[in-house]
């Protein structure tokens, strides 16, 4: 009872908390949001419920950090586009006397390197740029209810500029006591500026509401999520002022109308896995959302689809993924997954 009475404080700082909420550039620390595992990336990019013996879905959701993990250890690897590169790496302890679990991780994306050139185009060498997130979690469990939190340092660094946050992620997720039906919630990113690039100019969390279900039928070998992204706003559409626009009779414009069903899709993104076997699984998923903001006027190349497959071994998880945003084309997820515990042994 405990847990849920703080779990219910917490909700009720959240809602009394001024919350600034923006999409297209409107907030700072967007690679916070990025997919940090070939899992996550290969089921739509989004999900807070998918409870499988998986270290990084805790920072998805916090509460994951108590899924029956002790010491493993998880490493994604994805060569972005261009120069950028991006690495995380999570692991997680059991406390005695089913205390609950920690979670520690890191996130760190690097843009590469960059020719810096003055106001007239003159090469003045090159600089840096890159991103980090230190995350330490915590999870604990009352019946079929589980509740998390992660703390998390946020840093951004370009060329001689720098800005930094603390920030709160709280998670919440149901595990029905008969059937593989898991629900999850998160609040993300709640939390306070510690310095921004330019003084005066503040740089802006990406606060955001996360709600999803997982369900695996006990005859079917297919896992499925549905997920909710941004619900602190429903209006996520940008207008681009130069693209959905309508050209009037009397020469004005005026912007295209979105439509209901437009503007809930995008809301949505879909998920599941095949489980070919025990240790075999494919992945899939699209990302309504990431599909209507990527794609060309008239071809979408793929932008929002989503697979990849994964392989569990006494030793070692493996996973793969790949996701398309746009018609240049895709990027890869490469996870390796270990318990310490198993190499131990003999």
């Amino acid at each position: 009872m405990r847990y849920l009475t703080c779990f219910l404080l917490i909700f009720n700082l959240i809602l009394s908390t001024p919350i600034w909420a923006q999409l297209g550039g409107g907030s700072g620390y967007s690679f916070a949001g990025m997919p940090i595992s070939a899992r996550l990336a290969g089921v739509g990019g989004v999900n807070v419920s998918i409870r499988d013996k998986d270290v990084a879905m805790g920072y998805s959701n916090p509460a994951l950090w108590k899924d029956s993990t002790h010491h493993h250890v998880s490493m994604t690897y994805q060569p972005f586009y261009g120069d950028i590169k991006r690495t995380t790496l999570f692991t997680q302890h059991n406390l005695k006397k089913d205390k609950g679990a920690i979670g520690v991780g890191l996130h760190y994306l690097s843009y590469g390197k960059i020719d810096q050139t003055d106001a007239v185009g003159q090469n003045q060498g090159i600089y840096r740029a890159n991103d980090y997130c230190i995350v330490l979690g915590y999870a604990n469990q009352q019946g079929p209810f589980y509740f998390g939190v992660n703390g998390k340092f946020l840093h951004s660094v370009l060329e001689s500029y720098g800005a930094s946050a603390l920030a709160l992620d709280i998670g919440g997720l149901f595990q029905h006591p008969k059937h593989q039906l898991t629900i999850g919630m998160t609040f993300k990113n709640v939390g306070i500026r510690l310095s921004d690039y330019v003084p005066g100019d503040p740089v802006r969390l990406p606060f955001e509401i996360q709600f999803g279900a997982t369900y695996k039928p006990d005859h079917m070998p297919l896992r499925l999520s549905l997920t909710f992204q941004q619900l602190q706003r429903w209006d996520i559409v940008y207008n681009d002022p130069s693209y959905n626009v309508i050209q009037n009779l009397d020469g004005t414009t005026s912007i295209k109308e979105t439509t209901f069903g437009d503007q809930f899709l995008r809301h949505m993104v879909v998920g599941g896995e095949f489980i070919l076997a025990r240790s075999v699984h494919f992945r899939f998923g699209y990302n309504f959302l990431t599909r209507r903001e990527l794609r060309l006027e008239n071809k979408s190349a793929g932008a929002g689809l989503s697979w990849g497959f994964f392989i569990r071994t006494k030793k070692f998880d493996f996973g793969f993924s790949r996701s398309y945003y746009h018609i240049a084309g895709g990027t890869s997820y490469f996870t390796l997954a270990i318990s310490i515990d198993e190499w131990k042994k003999k």
